[in-house]
């Protein structure tokens, strides 16, 4: 297939699909969802988030991050506080209970990443994810009324350069 034509929408849309997917298959064990995981994911990159910037970082609502934070902290994963300068606003914090899980979120992550990038060299799977870096960023540069957009992904790209 051309990457000039407009059904590339389709190869991103089943790839994030069928790697939601394998990782829904891989937590199944460990009582979480993909959801779930995301939400705990924002947390382990950044903690203590108000309710409303998970789901703006998740891009789904935040009825539905209320849902997702509702059933992990009857787990006892995280608790939610009220902000202190705003009541109004809810905190997400991350509770000892939830560090265990977090291994689990990356032992998960990397066994979907070997069976993604399995068939690939190392050379050309560090490629691959260099130029699908360049795309997310020239697609964000093409958004730049919506500039709200970014992410934990940027959070984590920024970490990198300052660290390396």
């Amino acid at each position: 297939m051309d990457y000039r034509d407009h059904r590339a929408g389709f190869v991103f849309s089943d790839i994030a699909r069928y790697r939601a997917r394998l990782f829904d298959r891989l937590l199944a064990p460990h009582g979480l969802t993909t959801s779930q995981a995301w939400v705990l994911a924002q947390l382990f990159v950044e903690d203590n988030l108000p309710q409303n910037e998970i789901a703006r970082r998740m891009g789904i609502g935040t009825v539905t991050v209320g849902g997702l934070v509702e059933r992990l902290e009857a787990r006892g994963l995280v608790s939610r506080h009220v902000d202190t300068e705003d009541r109004r606003i809810k905190r997400v914090v991350l509770e000892e209970a939830a560090k265990p899980i977090g291994r689990v979120l990356r032992t998960c992550g990397i066994e979907v990443n070997r069976v993604a990038f399995g068939g690939l060299e190392e050379e050309k799977a560090q490629a691959l994810m260099d130029d699908l870096l360049t795309v997310r960023e020239q697609l964000l540069e093409a958004l730049e009324d919506e500039q709200d957009l970014k992410s934990a992904t940027d959070i984590l790209l920024e970490k990198e350069t300052e660290a390396g």
